[in-house]
């Protein structure tokens, strides 16, 4: 029996694939650096922004410094501000909320999700919450959905997981998640919906 549906963050709950392409794009516009270019130099940093080992802050200071523009700290605030919500997404999750238990599995940080949290009031629905900066790991190893499944007290095999990167699904299902994978090109709701009704009705 399903107890608990997870949806990963960025590229799930959101329209841009990751938080960094978000960023990325907002930084290009204030400090006049190309977009894709910014992202290269971000990416290096996911891992270890995700797990907590270094500051999101001191990233885009760093890549400030180098294009030779004083960092303003409010950036960063409005840059997490402008992530694009899937609003279909979210209404999906709130739909799922009437019979079950909805929450969310990031490699995200914190600080980040604290604000878009704050700003959007629609995930109160969400009611666990996992945050790889919180847990001090990823979505790269099993760890994080060991963590999940104790904290939102259900057995692995109670729970969907949603992610738009396949590696993350198949880590997931190592642990005994039914993961399920979402192309966030694509972004063909109806068929993901079809397959999250299936898997409800066979379990």
């Amino acid at each position: 029996m399903i107890k608990k549906i997870f949806f990963d963050f960025d590229g799930v709950l959101t329209t841009d694939k990751t938080g960094s392409e978000t960023h990325s794009k907002y930084f290009s516009q204030k400090i006049g650096v190309n977009a894709q270019e910014l992202l290269s130099k971000v990416k290096q940093y996911d891992g270890e922004i995700d797990a907590g080992k270094i500051s999101i802050k001191d990233v885009w200071e760093s890549i400030c410094k180098e294009a030779k523009i004083e960092f303003n700290p409010n950036w960063l605030k409005e840059a997490f501000i402008s992530t694009p919500i899937d609003e279909r997404m979210l209404e999906y999750a709130r739909q799922l909320k009437d019979k079950y238990s909805v929450g969310i599995i990031t490699d995200n940080s914190t600080e980040r999700m604290n604000v878009i949290m704050e700003q959007n009031k629609g995930f109160n629905i969400f009611d666990t919450i996992i945050i790889s900066e919180d847990v001090k790991c990823t979505k790269e190893g099993t760890e994080i959905f060991e963590i999940t499944t104790q904290r939102a007290n259900v057995n692995a095999e109670e729970c969907i997981f949603i992610d738009n990167k396949q590696k993350n699904v198949d880590t997931a299902k190592k642990v005994g998640f039914i993961g399920v994978y979402f192309d966030d090109k694509k972004r063909d709701y109806d068929n993901l919906f079809k397959i999250i009704d299936k898997i409800i009705k066979t379990k």
